[in-house]
């Protein structure tokens, strides 16, 4: 199911987009889930800035994660807990135009590293929040030590080559560090991963949009993201919806 903020504000910026969901043969259209449409760049054929899977119930995936939220800088997809999960499938969430946000805390075992110092959220919180299980003896080669590594907070991506450098077999779950809101209190998304994702080459934003650039971490080539300013919505993109002021909203969220 993908939940997007303020549906208000999402269903102003996609009317245009519903009157000609596949303008460029990009079809947005996934019949059958919460939401039948997702927003420019996002779509399920071969025509779309950046392509997703649509399956016969009208869940939509990215690789084999079925997502969860559309946000205009963010994906985020169900990790559930899983025992046995090959610590490399996290490989399948870097792609040509999206990758893990350094906001990802993973929980991974069978580390040849046992502790890792770095992790942002106290284990406290992640058992408390978090039914861990204790795999030991479910499959072999199982320690049953659970171990937590963060992301680099000055980067604006997860180092996945830092993660591999660790030794660890097993990929258990994710969390997402929210908002810290003191020195021993977090809020934290359990289960997830987020990405962040971006469209190639250099900016091609609306007039009233900011444009974010980014560098893509798989292969170091130019990247962009665009962003309605404060007092207009839509997706920010001159080939989507661009962006329009809403009279009488002097501040509102923004959102697609």
């Amino acid at each position: 199911m993908i939940k997007l903020h303020n549906f208000f504000t999402f269903f102003l910026s996609i009317l245009p987009s519903i009157v000609s969901q596949n303008l460029g043969n990009c079809d947005r259209s996934c019949p059958g889930g919460q939401f039948n449409l997702v927003p420019y760049p996002f779509g399920f054929s071969s025509g779309c800035q950046v392509q997703l899977n649509c399956t016969s119930n009208g869940t939509v995936f990215i690789n084999e994660f079925p997502i969860q939220e559309i946000t205009p800088d963010g994906l985020l997809v169900n990790l559930p807990t899983m025992c046995g999960r090959a610590v490399d499938t996290i490989s399948h969430l870097y792609g040509e135009h999206y990758a893990p946000t350094s906001t990802n805390n993973i929980l991974m075992e069978n580390c040849k590293e046992k502790k890792m110092s770095n992790c942002a959220i106290p284990m406290r919180i992640v058992r408390t929040q978090l039914q861990i299980t204790n795999c030991s003896g479910v499959r072999d080669g199982y320690d049953g030590n659970v171990s937590c590594y963060s992301g680099d907070s000055t980067r604006m991506f997860f180092d996945y080559e830092n993660v591999t450098r660790m030794g660890c077999r097993f990929l258990f779950s994710g969390v997402v560090l929210s908002e810290e809101i003191g020195d021993n209190l977090v809020s934290v998304d359990i289960q997830v991963f987020k990405l962040g994702w971006w469209l190639k080459g250099t900016c091609d934003c609306s007039g009233d949009a900011d444009c974010t650039k980014i560098v893509s971490p798989s292969d170091g080539s130019d990247g962009h993201r665009c962003t309605c300013k404060s007092g207009f919505v839509g997706d920010g993109y001159k080939a989507g919806s661009s962006c329009r002021k809403v009279e009488g909203m002097s501040s509102i969220r923004r959102s697609f």
